[in-house]
C-alpha cells in the first residue's frame, strides 16, 4: 500500500486516470478536488507505483469521527484487477469496515468482490446502481445561451447558493432527506461550485450543488416551474461555467426518470447504464443472546 503524498504522483496518477474515463471518474474527479485546494481533506492509496491496479481515495482519519455519518465517511474506488482490488481491500489498513460507510465507482463489476467482503466481516449491503452521464466534448452552446422558453414571465437570477439554502437543497434529495445528510451539504455549497436560478424574492427555483469528485450530485427545479425551459437554462449557464475554468464533471441518474434522458443526450451526454454505482456497508448487530 502506498499513501499517495508526492506532488509529482498525485498529478501523474491524475492524468493516468483521464486514461480509463469513464471508469475511472469517481477517482478522477476526488483527485481533481485535492490537487486545488482539497476542501474535503480527502487522501489517495494506490496498492502500487507506478504499476497501480487499484486506486483508492477516502477521508483522513481526523474527519471520520462519527462511526454512522456515510456522507462523510465515503470512499471511491478505481481498479484495473479485481482480484487484486478486493486483496487490497480486504487490508484493515484501507478501508475502516467498522463504521457505516458508502463505497462509490463508475464499475459495476465491484458488486461481486465488495458483497464477498462484506460476507466475511458480516456486513449488511446495500447496492443502487443508476445511469451514469458523460461529456466528452464542449459542446456548442451559442445557439441556446440566454435563451429561457417561459410560459410565465419571470425575473431569474443566476447565482451561487449558500448555506441558508442547504434544507432546500436537503429536503429535494432522494439521498439525503436526513439530518446528517443535511451536513453534507451545508459543507458542499461552502466549498464547491453551486448553481442556482433566484426568483424576484431571492428564493432558488432551480439549483445544481457539485460534490467532492466533480458529481453534479444535487440538482432540483421546484415542480411549480418544471417544463419552462428554466432547468435548461441553468445548465447551459453551468455548464459554461464549468468548461471555462476547467472543472471536470458527470451526473447520474435513476432508470426511473428516463425521461430527463432525452434532453442530456440531446446536449452531448454520452450515456453508462449501471456506470453509477454506491455501495452502503452496515455492520451487523451482535446478538445480546
Amino acid at each position: 500500500m502506498h499513501l499517495v503524498c508526492e506532488d509529482h504522483i498525485m498529478q501523474a496518477l491524475y492524468q493516468l486516470l483521464a486514461q480509463s474515463i469513464p471508469e475511472s471518474l469517481k477517482v478522477y474527479g476526488a483527485i481533481f478536488h485535492i490537487i486545488h485546494g482539497n476542501p474535503f481533506n480527502l487522501e489517495v492509496l494506490v496498492d502500487s507505483w507506478p504499476d497501480y491496479q487499484t486506486v483508492v481515495t477516502r477521508p483522513k482519519k481526523q474527519e471520520m469521527v462519527d462511526k454512522l455519518d456515510r456522507y462523510t465517511n465515503t470512499y471511491y474506488i478505481f481498479t484495473k484487477d479485481l482480484q487484486k482490488c478486493q486483496q487490497f481491500l480486504e487490508s484493515t489498513e484501507v478501508i475502516d469496515w467498522k463504521q457505516v460507510i458508502q463505497i462509490q465507482g463508475c464499475q459495476e463489476s465491484l458488486d461481486k468482490r465488495l458483497r464477498k467482503i462484506a460476507a466475511s466481516k458480516f456486513l449488511q449491503v446495500e447496492h443502487l446502481s443508476n445511469v451514469l452521464f458523460v461529456k466528452e466534448e464542449i459542446l456548442q452552446l451559442g445557439t441556446t445561451e440566454g435563451k429561457l422558453v417561459t410560459t410565465v414571465n419571470l425575473e431569474l437570477t443566476f447565482a451561487r447558493l449558500n448555506a441558508s439554502h442547504a434544507k432546500l437543497v436537503n429536503d429535494h434529495w432522494e439521498l439525503g432527506l436526513n439530518e446528517k445528510s443535511l451536513n453534507y451539504v451545508i459543507r458542499c455549497i461552502q466549498n464547491l461550485p453551486t448553481f442556482c436560478l433566484l426568483d424576484s424574492e431571492g428564493n432558488p427555483i432551480s439549483w445544481v450543488v457539485m460534490d467532492q469528485t466533480g458529481e453534479l450530485r444535487m440538482a432540483c427545479t421546484l415542480p411549480q416551474y418544471r417544463a419552462k425551459g428554466i432547468g435548461h437554462y441553468l445548465k447551459v449557464n453551468t455548464l459554461q461555467y464549468l468548461f471555462k475554468e476547467n472543472i471536470p464533471f458527470f451526473l447520474h441518474i435513476a432508470e426511473k426518470k428516463k425521461y430527463l434522458f432525452r434532453g442530456l443526450i440531446q446536449s452531448g451526454f454520452h450515456s453508462y447504464p449501471h456506470g453509477w454505482n454506491q455501495w452502503t456497508l452496515t455492520p451487523k448487530m451482535k446478538s445480546q443472546y
